[in-house]
């Protein structure tokens, strides 16, 4: 279901065929048309569910969504700073009214194309797009109640490369060559026109699930420097302009230098899942120091002693008269559900037994919601069922550019393993992981070769020299979450 649910969406007109990125929701049963806002947070986990399904599945088509989408971030809501801007209005002024004295503007408008515009703009090519993707001569909207659609085309995949093929009479990568073409003529065409306006408020939450976004494709995707580079820039934008080291605070927003108003408990929350995937993408343990920091304070300001979670706000402002504690998975997950996703590995690896105890208090808050309806939070269901598995630790340590150790790295980071936790150990910063997690001391590179050690409940399997060892270890740990290496 989850994958068909994936290319259900990558197909559809919510995709954003021509520039990547997913616009809101869509408004019809068929799932073509959209409500053509585009938010961060739904590039964010729509990123780390489609990179869940290349590890799982192997196939590159969910990479590609992946990257087409991260493209989108990087190029149009990315900060100089390096940290990632809200969201693009689904409104935006029409191309024949652009240069009107005081233009309406209209859904869609950036977005959606005429026939003849199709046909004038791709020559040749344009008889394969038009297949491809359901371009009819008097538009293809099957709904439209404000009348904002009329002679135009939402662009979405109604036939397949094999039918294009057939209907074109062209092979099958001919048609993928003219369809390369056809996007890159009509994404040049498209910026000439209005765009939509740009929401340019950085917010925490949301910028750490984009960061999370991005170290996961640092790790799942080839040549994946780029992307963690990408992940640790916004990171370290995030702990400049909104962390206050002196007073242990954060701050929820950010915008044209103004930094204001304390965070959320979801705000420590996704930070603390982005931070938390960058160490695993990147290996360095300021990442993980940061999480740990990150985390406690969190507890102090927001956790509920007596229900389990944790409130959304401290409490400080008077004005609010109830500390309310969110306990559904919505459009953005739970601060309460992302945070155990969180202590499942931090009270893992640190072995913190309050941390333990809070992650047992989270699931007992949430058991009246998941025995009522657990479709309402999917995030902690996520979460339970890591802890069902059962955490499996990976340990890599070596030399940081050498090809074993790479190697290592690379057939932990292919694999599917949601409930396996990665810790890079680089020989430059041992002994400042060893600070903060002591038993990694026991576990070092053995004579002289990178070396992998897999364990459960810190029961490790022999070290792993070679990616065909690793390979056996997983086979014999026995992690029924595991999936055998696919190359992408």
């Amino acid at each position: 279901m989850a994958l068909r649910t994936l290319d259900a969406m990558a197909n559809g007109g919510m995709r954003d065929h021509l520039g990547g990125g997913f616009h809101r929701y869509a408004v019809d049963a068929e799932w073509r048309v959209p409500h053509f806002e585009k938010m961060l947070y739904d590039q964010a986990q729509l990123t780390l569910a489609y990179l869940e399904a290349a590890a799982l599945t192997g196939e590159s088509e969910y990479a590609d969504v992946a990257i087409d989408t991260l493209a989108y971030v990087e190029r149009d809501l990315t900060d100089a700073r390096g940290g990632f801007y809200s969201a693009e209005d689904a409104d935006s002024v029409p191309p024949d009214h652009a240069n009107a004295p005081h233009p309406h503007k209209s859904e869609g408008a950036f977005y959606i194309w005429s026939e003849s515009e199709i046909r004038a703009a791709l020559g040749d090519d344009a008889p394969v797009f038009i297949s491809r993707f359901g371009v009819l001569h008097d538009g293809n909207a099957p709904t439209d109640p404000q009348g904002e659609f009329t002679h135009k085309n939402l662009l979405y995949a109604a036939r397949s490369i094999c039918e294009v093929a057939s209907d074109t009479g062209s092979d099958e990568a001919e048609v993928r060559r003219a369809l390369t073409r056809a996007r890159t003529v009509l994404f040049d065409r498209r910026l000439g026109r209005p765009k939509p306006h740009l929401d340019d408020k950085i917010l925490t939450a949301w910028n750490g699930l984009m960061i999370a976004a991005f170290a996961r494709a640092g790790r799942v995707l080839p040549n994946g420097e780029k992307y963690v580079a990408i992940a640790a820039r916004a990171a370290g934008f995030l702990r400049n302009a909104l962390w206050d080291g002196k007073r242990r605070t954060l701050t929820r927003r950010y915008r044209q230098g103004d930094a204001a108003v304390d965070a959320y408990a979801e705000d420590y929350a996704c930070l603390i899942l982005g931070v938390l995937e960058l160490f695993q993408a990147s290996g360095e343990p300021e990442w993980l120091e940061w999480a740990l920091v990150l985390q406690r304070r969190q507890d102090e300001l927001f956790w509920d002693e007596k229900g389990g979670g944790w409130f959304s706000t401290t409490g400080a402002d008077r004005s609010v008269l109830l500390r309310l504690k969110e306990d559904y998975d919505g459009a953005e997950p739970a601060a309460s559900s992302v945070s155990a996703c969180n202590l499942m590995i931090l009270a893992h690896i640190t072995g913190d037994p309050t941390w333990a105890a809070r992650l047992d208090a989270t699931f007992r808050m949430f058991s009246a919601r998941v025995a009522g309806g657990g479709r309402t939070v999917p995030m902690c269901l996520a979460a339970l069922s890591m802890y069902h598995a059962g955490i499996c630790e990976v340990v890599v340590a070596g030399e940081s550019g050498e090809a074993g150790y790479d190697s290592l790295l690379a057939c932990m980071n292919r694999r599917y393993q949601p409930a396996a936790v990665l810790i890079p150990v680089p020989a430059a910063t041992r002994s400042r992981v060893e600070s903060l997690l002591p038993w990694v001391s026991a576990m070092p590179a053995r004579e002289g070769r990178a070396t992998a050690y897999v364990c459960r409940d810190f029961t490790c399997l022999l070290p792993a020299h070679s990616v065909q060892e690793l390979e056996d270890r997983f086979a014999s740990v026995g992690h029924p979450e595991g999936a055998p290496s696919r190359s992408l």
